[in-house]
């Protein structure tokens, strides 16, 4: 899909714009060819490259917003791209339907019609969307990655599993590993496995990983600024607070593996700890997923997760709401507050070690948007226990019985 995006992006921006792609691959006879490829590497230059694409990239969203990479926004270049993507992945039943809500089976038409009406886009976020299978989503994923080199977990791993990982040793499962950084740092500790369905992600983690293994480590200081950065981007005061060792010790094993963690590759009671951060939310069955964490993880080892909460859910809403947006933003599928939580883990063999709320809201802001959430029954559950503030996120740590 990658080169596909990359035809059609180029052909589609203007010549201003395309030039600073030149720019960042000088002498380039086949571009989108070229920035497909390099996006499927894992050695030294491809990480070079990456930074100076994902500075210029941040760059130009702040300058230039409809020309920018972004998916789910549909006053952007790229939205037409996804558009058809979607279409070509949809069944004949769900296609029939969305040309008559439309009034039109051309996906042309439909496209302009997706853009013009907000409720239109609604409608299919809440009817068509959910039909769309994890496949489906892996797929899209191969474009999203070209949005941020980072995961957006890193700052939940330093605050709250760094100080764990450290007494660990054995082996360590780095779940839905991303761009490979709670990798590196966990690597230094254990023998780290990773995986992701994610293979531009899963590249980048292994260049990291093998840069870090030959001892160089000089692109790391431009790394982790560049993942401050777009930290920063996605939320307000957020900083990785990186101390100088963070990386300098020696790597152990790391093994990477290119796959979905609703069906682990691993031997039964194999990890002495699993990672797996902003993640849930992003599958299908996450039930299926703790069971899959059940039986690779040790009696006695811990799950590391963080998921957002109702409270979120409420939030999230309210903006896809406003902003028409055909996808869950952030492609959040689950909501999950610490009753159903703790239960869904209890029933396969965990229990709770520690569980700790973060990313708070005031409680004035919270209900200023709940009164004008949709979702009525959801907004009077959380409003019966009014608070100071509420927490969009949670970390949490389970003990495999």
């Amino acid at each position: 899909m990658l080169r596909k995006f990359f035809d059609f992006y180029f052909d589609q921006v203007d010549e201003d714009v395309l030039e600073l792609y030149k720019d960042l691959m000088p002498g380039c006879d086949d571009l989108a060819g070229s920035y497909a490829e390099i996006f499927t590497r894992n050695d030294e230059e491809s990480i070079a490259f990456l930074l100076n694409f994902y500075h210029a990239t941040a760059e130009l969203r702040h300058k230039n917003q409809q020309q920018s990479i972004l998916f789910n926004t549909h006053d952007n270049i790229c939205f037409p791209f996804f558009v058809e993507q979607v279409w070509n992945m949809l069944d004949e039943k769900n296609k029939a339907t969305v040309a008559a809500r439309a009034g039109n089976d051309e996906i042309a038409a439909i496209t302009e019609t997706f853009i013009a009406d907000v409720e239109m886009r609604n409608w299919f976020r809440r009817e068509i969307a959910i039909n769309l299978g994890q496949d489906d989503l892996f797929s899209l994923n191969e474009v999203i990655a070209l949005q941020n080199f980072s995961s957006g977990g890193e700052s939940s791993f330093l605050k709250y599993v760094y100080p764990h990982v450290q007494n660990v040793s054995g082996r360590v499962l780095d779940a839905g590993c991303g761009a490979g950084f709670a990798t590196m740092v966990m690597s230094q500790f254990a023998d780290v496995f990773s995986i992701d369905a994610c293979k531009p992600r899963l590249e980048r983690a292994t260049a990291l990983s093998n840069m870090m293994r030959k001892g160089e480590k000089e692109f790391f200081p431009g790394v982790i600024k560049l993942i401050e950065e777009e930290l920063g981007d996605m939320a307000e005061n957020v900083h990785l607070n990186v101390t100088e060792n963070l990386l300098n010790g020696e790597p152990r094993k790391v093994e990477f593996t290119a796959g979905s963690i609703d069906a682990l590759p691993y031997p039964d009671q194999y990890f002495e700890m699993i990672n797996c951060l902003d993640v849930l939310e992003h599958t299908y069955d996450p039930a299926r997923i703790i069971q899959q964490f059940s039986r690779v993880l040790k009696p006695g080892g811990h799950l590391f997760i963080t998921v957002p909460t109702k409270f979120g859910e409420v939030v999230q809403h309210y903006y896809e709401g406003l902003e028409g947006s055909m996808f869950p933003a952030m492609l959040h599928l689950h909501h999950f507050d610490p009753q159903t939580l703790n239960e869904m883990f209890r029933h396969n063999g965990f229990k709770e070690f520690q569980l700790t709320p973060f990313d708070y809201m005031t409680w004035a802001s919270f209900v200023e948007i709940a009164d004008q959430s949709p979702h009525t029954q959801l907004v009077a559950e959380l409003k019966a226990h009014p608070a100071d503030e509420v927490a969009l996120q949670l970390f949490a740590v389970y003990e495999k019985i």
